[in-house]
């Protein structure tokens, strides 16, 4: 999608294209992966914009017409770029073009530079958390009602009519870590997605959540994304990863906290433990990614 995950490092893809995506998201499936999730910018928020960068719906779409198994997520779909009714009637076309394998996924947005380069309103943190809000009582409801009508601070719908409703439930995920956005996941979403975190961070996290949720009796799921390195030894790996951030060790220190860093036996136990704490999607950030799903293949998923 942006031609690689780390801002100080040259291209490590191809060539960003459709292409280079479809044939990352059915090599995926061969091999069995779970679910792809594809980013919502409009600027590429990694290399620059000087680099490009693909819409995430069409590509998502397209990706689903040439998929079979895939759960398809979005990491995630920035609220403020398609308005609450319109994004419901995309949601439930989706749900069929895939067969009921699209599930929403939604944050607040962060890059304000996008919103001003393609003309979109930009809010404050709070305000834009509020508008989500508003945004899933208005797509909720369109889902299962046959004429909806809804009146907040932010959106109306006078007569609402979303016609063929999707099929099968589509569960809703929601991004962002504020106080705001916990509570937002706690009351209304089914899956929250976390943000790079520590084993032990993702501990405090997760039982934050669950606090929450035993309030509510809600029970959701969890994802997290974490940038992966492999090699045949972990020292490999890491002097990989070091040759490639040396000149910024603030994000060398990150993905090594956070990410997926060492030889397969390493990665495939982190990915256990993660498991083991209430982890249920494991996000990984790989580059190149044709590469690193031939390891998935051939080292990685036999161990787990």
């Amino acid at each position: 999608m942006y031609g690689g995950w780390l801002r100080s490092v040259s291209l490590e893809e191809n060539e960003v294209s459709y292409e280079n995506a479809k044939r990352a998201a059915l090599e995926a499936e061969e091999i069995g992966i779970d679910s792809i999730w594809v980013p919502d910018h409009l600027l590429n928020p990694i290399k620059g914009e000087s680099i490009g960068c693909l819409e995430a719906w069409t590509t998502l779409t397209a990706l689903a017409s040439v998929t079979r198994k895939l759960e398809l997520f979005h990491t995630v779909l920035c609220q403020g770029f398609r308005y609450p009714a319109v994004l419901a009637k995309m949601c439930a076309t989706l749900s069929d073009i895939s067969n009921g394998r699209f599930r929403l996924s939604l944050g607040a947005g962060w890059f304000k530079r996008e919103f001003e380069a393609y003309g979109v309103p930009w809010h404050d943190h709070d305000d834009r958390i509020d508008r989500a809000r508003e945004q899933l009582e208005i797509i909720k409801g369109l889902w299962v009602k046959h004429v909806f009508n809804y009146k907040g601070k932010y959106y109306g719908i006078d007569d609402g009519i979303l016609e063929p409703k999707p099929a099968k439930e589509i569960p809703v995920w929601w991004a962002g870590e504020s106080e705001k956005s916990r509570e937002l996941a706690a009351d209304m979403a089914d899956g929250w997605l976390i943000g790079n975190s520590t084993e032990e961070q993702l501990k405090e996290k997760i039982a934050d959540m669950e606090k929450r949720l035993e309030k509510r009796k809600r029970r959701i799921q969890y994802a997290v994304p974490g940038h992966m390195f492999v090699g045949e030894t972990d020292k490999q790996a890491s002097d990989r990863l070091q040759d490639l951030l040396q000149e910024n060790p603030s994000t060398l220190k990150r993905v090594f906290e956070t990410g997926f860093v060492g030889s397969p036996e390493t990665i495939a136990e982190k990915i256990e433990d993660l498991t083991e704490i209430g982890i249920d999607y494991i996000i990984f950030q790989a580059a190149p990614t044709t590469s690193v799903l031939d390891l998935l293949k051939e080292k990685i998923l036999p161990i787990l």
